[in-house]
């Protein structure tokens, strides 16, 4: 258990220092949100124009009222998807107010880290008698990122058009953390020999 409890915690750093070298000293990021020099009118006319926080889709189908997917829905969502080919999209995803960064940001961030290298961990323990080499407890942890960046960052790249500048930049974080966390657990978490 003691052996199991460090190596998630290891593998949790791992994965926040890559994070944060990523976003804050790495070229990486640099260029996954885009400057528009128009923005500060651009937030007023959001401000103004959007009830709540929230997620938008523009063009969108009215969805205010919708409890359910009826077919006057259904039908309105399939004329609105018609109606939107070859003209300008959005996904905003849109704050009335910005607070500074609360440290629970972080707390939450690093309790995620924590869980989801548990779960990999785990996995290696309850397969400890079929992944005896090094290669094969690395692989399998790779596969774990592998999973992460195909259901969701390829999805939303996918089904959303979420911008594939942005898209890769977050592909080759996950393979980094998850190669990174690989490597450790896969040395850390050896099986006991036979």
């Amino acid at each position: 258990m003691k052996k199991f409890i460090i190596g998630s915690l290891v593998g949790t750093v791992l994965i926040f220092v890559w994070s944060f070298a990523s976003w804050e000293l790495l070229p990486i990021h640099v260029h996954s949100f885009n400057y528009t020099p128009k923005q500060d009118s651009i937030l007023k006319v959001l401000d103004a124009s959007l009830p709540t926080s929230g997620a938008y889709m523009l063009p969108a189908a009215d969805n205010r009222k919708v409890e359910s997917v009826t077919s006057d829905y259904r039908n309105a969502s399939e004329k609105n998807m018609k109606d939107m080919v070859g003209k300008p999209g959005a996904i905003i995803f849109f704050n009335k107010k910005t607070d500074a960064m609360d440290p629970m940001v972080m707390v939450r961030g690093i309790l995620i880290d924590l869980l989801a290298v548990m779960s990999a961990a785990i996995i290696l323990v309850l397969a400890e008698d079929k992944l005896r080499t090094f290669f094969m407890r690395f692989w399998v942890i790779l596969l774990i990122g592998f999973i992460v960046a195909l259901n969701s960052y390829l999805l939303d790249w996918n089904w959303m058009g979420f911008p594939w500048p942005f898209i890769k930049r977050q592909l080759i974080d996950v393979c980094a953390e998850w190669g990174l966390v690989g490597l450790w657990l896969a040395w850390y978490l050896k099986p006991a020999k036979a």
